[in-house]
């Protein structure tokens, strides 16, 4: 055995030597200062492990062999670590519940059903409900970038009305409207905006000031006329389906 691997050796048994001390002296302890110190046990565990396996230089060995309680030494070690790598864990756990919560809301916002989330940023993070925010403008971008693509596809085989339809089928009617009408409001000096349209996008309050405008992004730069009409069409498949709702005082049948 050369020098190297005997100081290795020896290292080993003065460490485990400590450690069953150690031990035999938790067994005389009242149980709740065992479970106290279950924490310093496995991690001096951990370390013997590591001191057994680890390939040590002659002069690392020495440093070691010097203390008398190395296990002790290397634990006190460990415990500034200790802090930060409680910090990664608690890291570890709010990346998994950003990442679950985000699957969810993006399910949830690709049902058409479901209706935009109206809130800023600042309410949604006030509320825990920032991953709500950030799944409902990834939506607004899929389905703007939708529009955008196509629509002058649809117009050239003269399919626009069917191209909204299906289109308002898979977003939604009320995030397609939302979100034409941004880009007719922005633009309520341009003429190529029929009255009707500048008037219905009036109603929506997109919250634009001087100093911020929040759906900027969301700005089609297909053609005015295209645009128009769509939002027309939108506009038509609203009154259709006010007045194919029954009456109040009528039963549903």
């Amino acid at each position: 055995m050369s020098t190297t691997e005997e100081r290795a050796q020896t290292l080993y048994d003065k460490a485990l030597t400590e450690l069953n001390t150690y031990l035999e002296d938790m067994k005389t302890k009242p149980p709740q200062e065992i479970i106290n110190s279950a924490y310093q046990i496995v991690n001096k565990q951990d370390l013997l492990m590591i001191l057994e396996s680890a390939e040590l230089t002659p002069a690392e060995l020495n440093v070691l062999n010097e203390l008398d309680h190395p296990l002790q030494v290397l634990y006190e070690e460990w415990l500034p670590v200790e802090d930060r790598h409680m910090e990664e864990l608690r890291d570890s756990v709010q990346s998994y519940l950003d990442t679950r919560l985000q699957y969810r809301a993006e399910k949830l916002y690709a049902d058409p059903s479901v209706f935009r989330y109206e809130g800023s940023y600042s309410e949604a993070r006030e509320k825990g409900e920032v991953h709500l925010y950030r799944a409902n403008r990834k939506r607004d971008r899929a389905c703007i970038d939708a529009f955008t693509e196509n629509i002058s596809d649809a117009n050239e085989a003269r399919r626009m009305r069917e191209f909204v339809q299906e289109w308002t089928q898979e977003f939604g009617h009320d995030r397609c409207k939302f979100l034409l009408g941004y880009t007719v409001q922005c633009a309520d000096w341009d003429g190529r905006y029929s009255v009707a349209s500048k008037r219905e996008a009036a109603k929506t309050n997109y919250h634009i000031t001087p100093e911020h405008d929040p759906f900027s992004e969301f700005h089609t730069n297909a053609h005015p006329c295209l645009v128009n009409y769509a939002y027309e069409l939108l506009i038509e498949q609203e009154r259709d389906k006010k007045k194919s709702a029954p009456k109040r005082d009528e039963p549903e049948r």
